[in-house]
């Protein structure tokens, strides 16, 4: 009897087509759930990264206004050093920090971003502070 069913397990070789093709189809619908899903997550974390670099400048910025005597506008070239030990870079590359206004009670400097349009899958963002909205 034992005999009988080893035999018929070692005369079965490898796997059928179909078997072989569920698989497949099975494999693909896992991939285009995952791939929308790992999209999204990497642009939340990416637009994290952004505004937490503003954050950043923000406070660098009062710093500066805070501890200098002569009132002088900040920029990359006098925060960085003594408030922040670099400019930050987006995470990607191709979002640019600069600071904006004048100093007024009306627009006091701030941190801003510039977002090409697309890179986060959004619309270009050009001297937006916080909260990014598109």
């Amino acid at each position: 009897m034992f005999n009988w069913i080893n035999k018929q397990l070692k005369s079965q070789k490898g796997f059928t087509l179909v078997e072989l093709m569920v698989v497949v189809v099975i494999i693909g619908i896992l991939v285009a759930i995952a791939i929308p899903v790992y999209n999204s997550v990497t642009n939340r974390a990416n637009i994290s990264a952004v505004e937490a670099n503003l954050r950043t400048i923000d406070g660098a910025i009062m710093q500066h206004q805070a501890t200098i005597v002569t009132p002088t506008a900040p920029s990359s070239d006098n925060l960085t050093g003594e408030f922040l030990a670099e400019w930050p870079t987006g995470p990607t590359g191709v979002t640019t920090y600069k600071v904006v206004g004048d100093g007024s009670s009306t627009t006091p400097y701030r941190a801003a971003v510039e977002i090409p349009a697309d890179t986060f899958g959004n619309a270009a963002a050009i001297d937006s502070s916080l909260p990014i909205t598109w």
